[in-house]
């Protein structure tokens, strides 16, 4: 039975998710590996760390998916000098390919933000940036909401299908709001881009102090889920199509879902005495 080759995959993922789509400054596609070497198992995951792969290894997988680039920006130098050298170095020696899927799968349908969609019942939905030569792809999501909600029950929803039971909220919890713009993972750039769509709440992940500050004068409220829960919901999308892909151009390597989270955060709640 002949085995799957590295560029067999390459092509399933240019084909569901096209390279072109991504935005200009991203690194997505193949980052470590050679296209010319057998895949025997491949696994999609949020990010790469050490830990996502020794993972691979105790599975037995030789190509990881993931969403967000090891190789972002490049290296002078391959040394474990740097995390992602270090991460790159520990990738190679295990023989592990390694394959970004990062702004093109933000742009998909579905992609990065439908979770945030789908949680809210959202309608008449495009892109918050569509892509030129693309228009029905882009990067966030504007649309309706079924009817008006205050902005405290959206963000309940969210806090279950999202799994983020501490995200943050600007002003009062009982505005109401109908127009939504959205964006799975830092949303920070299209801000803007929401105030100018008329959208009333802005849901996103990861997004600076003064972006929310310029965001509140504006009259945008705004509702940060956190970056790992706001990308962590769209992971099992990003599997099924790609599996969905392989099955049908005949691959036989099975694609798993890496267990391991990622989120660099713990929850932790201050204790202070009460004074006499």
């Amino acid at each position: 039975m002949e085995t799957d080759r590295l560029s067999q995959w390459l092509d399933v993922v240019a084909s569901c998710y096209a390279p072109s789509t991504a935005a200009s400054w991203d690194s997505v596609g193949l980052q470590v590996g050679d296209p010319g070497d057998p895949v025997t198992a491949a696994m999609v995951s949020l990010d790469v760390t050490p830990a996502v792969l020794d993972e691979a290894v105790g599975r037995s997988v030789d190509l990881l998916i993931a969403h967000h680039p090891l190789l972002f920006r490049p290296l002078p130098r391959l040394t474990p000098a740097t995390a992602a050298g270090r991460i790159a170095l520990q990738a190679a020696r295990a023989g592990i390919a390694v394959l970004a899927v990062h702004t093109n799968f933000d742009a998909a349908v579905p992609g990065t933000t439908e979770p945030i969609v789908a949680a809210l019942g959202m309608t008449d939905v495009r892109p918050l940036e569509p892509l030129p030569d693309a228009p029905a792809l882009g990067l966030g999501r504007i649309g309706m909401l079924p009817q008006p909600r205050e902005v405290r029950t959206i963000a309940d929803a969210l806090a279950d299908a999202l799994s983020a039971r501490h995200l943050r909220v600007t002003g009062p919890l009982d505005r109401t709001v109908q127009r939504v713009a959205a964006c799975g993972g830092a949303g920070d750039s299209l801000v803007d881009a929401a105030v100018a769509a008329g959208a009333e709440l802005f849901v996103s992940g990861d997004l600076r102090h003064h972006v929310v500050l310029d965001a509140c004068t504006q009259g945008l409220a705004v509702i940060d889920a956190g970056h790992y829960a706001t990308e962590a919901a769209a992971l099992p999308a990003l599997h099924d199509r790609l599996a969905t892909m392989a099955a049908t151009r005949g691959l036989r390597a099975g694609l798993l879902a890496s267990s391991t989270i990622t989120q660099p955060w713990s929850e932790y709640c201050a204790h202070h005495e009460a004074k006499a």
